[in-house]
């Protein structure tokens, strides 16, 4: 049955039409899911006189960091005992980790094989199963971690299909405050239930003390679910991808990332319309890269090309690693009009944008063509991703708004 629906799916997409008509409805019910949560929410936030301001999610993290540790004092930088759970090595080795481990003395989470990261199961796994496996290892390690050395706190990038709210509460027992990054709020099955489950990063509310989410309406959600919650943009680390004066920027257009959604529409537009774009990721001719490939490629390119879009939609956008690593590099990043990164930086200043294929095009074969214009915003764009938009400076600016250290 597995096999049948698999190449019931390879065929869809080598047939323009199924595959088009796929993606048209992939992409209605994810936008009709979002705005039934965003009316739902909002409902919700009236009715119980809600208004979501940052000032009082730090104050409840504070409240309940004093009830976990009531003589707790912030610490010295590299002091603050943190063990980290992550998801995606290639993703966290990129800048992330690096910084954490700078800023914090960090214990990192090993899964049932061995290897980095949250177990996603094998084969045959269960529901079920992938919870116990996980709850099971990360209860022994952090246990272990924290009668040896002590641990301030648990860091991680969860979701409820693949770990309990009843383990992070075990964890709070402990007298740990538990943080979740959600970088996916705006796909409506992390606000789903399975199996009576709530899942995605709202499922582990009950066992959560803050979320760092990547999209800032759902600040509010979190909120409503008595769930502390702040917008954190990402960032991206300069001794990784700023290149040195003298790199050779020998590629017109490069985008990294795997081939899933509108990419490969866009991708093939530009082609046809004459780009020479090199892609790299799974489902590209170049395949995948890991992160070293990834940043030696960054600092070749003359523009990067984002796409900020979510799934098979062409207009609901999210924010990525990939839109601070590509300014960090100094080159012309160019990507959708996504407003939560117009908030960050400025557009024609700091990057640049486009809605349609057209109006991308158009701009690519204009800063292709005005070299001087495309450097000019390449390195403001990259000033200010140094400056504001670091691992380090995030991730300490936000332990100290925290109350975790000096």
């Amino acid at each position: 049955m597995v096999d049948t629906l698999l190449n019931w799916r390879e065929f869809a997409k080598r047939i323009r039409l199924l595959y088009w008509i796929n993606a048209e409805f992939k992409c209605y019910e994810l936008k009709r899911g979002l705005t039934k949560l965003k009316s739902q929410y909002d409902s919700m936030a009236i009715a119980a006189d809600y208004i979501y301001k940052e000032d009082n999610a730090l104050a409840e993290f504070s409240r309940r960091l004093q009830c976990y540790r009531p003589n707790y004092t912030p610490v010295s930088k590299g002091d603050l005992r943190l063990f980290w759970l992550g998801a995606n090595q290639a993703q966290d080795e990129s800048g992330f980790l690096q910084a954490l481990r700078r800023v914090c003395n960090v214990t990192v989470f090993k899964n049932i094989d061995g290897n980095y990261g949250i177990w996603y199961g094998r084969e045959n796994s269960s529901f079920a199963e992938i919870r116990c496996v996980n709850d099971e290892a990360l209860l022994t390690q952090i246990s272990r971690a924290h009668a040896e050395g002590g641990i301030d706190l648990l860091l991680g990038q969860m979701w409820a299909g693949l770990i309990s709210k009843e383990v992070l509460s075990k964890v709070q027992a402990m007298g740990i405050p538990v943080i979740n990054i959600a970088m996916d709020d705006r796909l409506p099955v992390h606000w789903s239930t399975y199996k009576g489950i709530r899942l995605g990063s709202v499922g582990l509310s009950p066992g959560t003390d803050m979320v760092l989410t990547t999209c800032s309406e759902t600040c509010l959600w979190y909120g409503i679910e008595h769930c502390p919650a702040l917008f954190w943009p990402l960032a991206s680390d300069p001794t990784l991808f700023a290149p040195s004066k003298e790199q050779i920027r020998d590629i017109d257009v490069l985008f990294i990332g795997n081939c899933y959604g509108i990419r490969g529409e866009i991708v093939s537009y530009l082609q046809q319309n004459g780009i020479n774009v090199e892609c790299y990721g799974r489902g590209w001719a170049n395949g995948y890269v890991d992160a070293a490939q990834n940043t030696d490629l960054s600092k070749r390119a003359r523009i990067i090309l984002g796409i900020g879009t979510v799934g098979h939609c062409k207009d609901v956008y999210t924010l990525k690693l990939r839109d601070f690593d590509a300014l960090m590099t100094g080159a012309l990043y160019i990507t959708h009009r996504n407003p939560d990164l117009c908030q960050i930086f400025q557009e024609g200043n700091e990057i640049e944008c486009y809605e349609s294929p057209q109006e991308l095009i158009k701009k690519i074969k204009y800063y292709l063509d005005n070299p001087l214009e495309r450097e000019r915003i390449g390195n403001a764009g990259q000033q200010r991703a140094i400056t504001y938009h670091n691992w380090d400076e995030r991730l300490i600016t936000t332990f100290r708004q925290l109350g975790m250290l000096q």
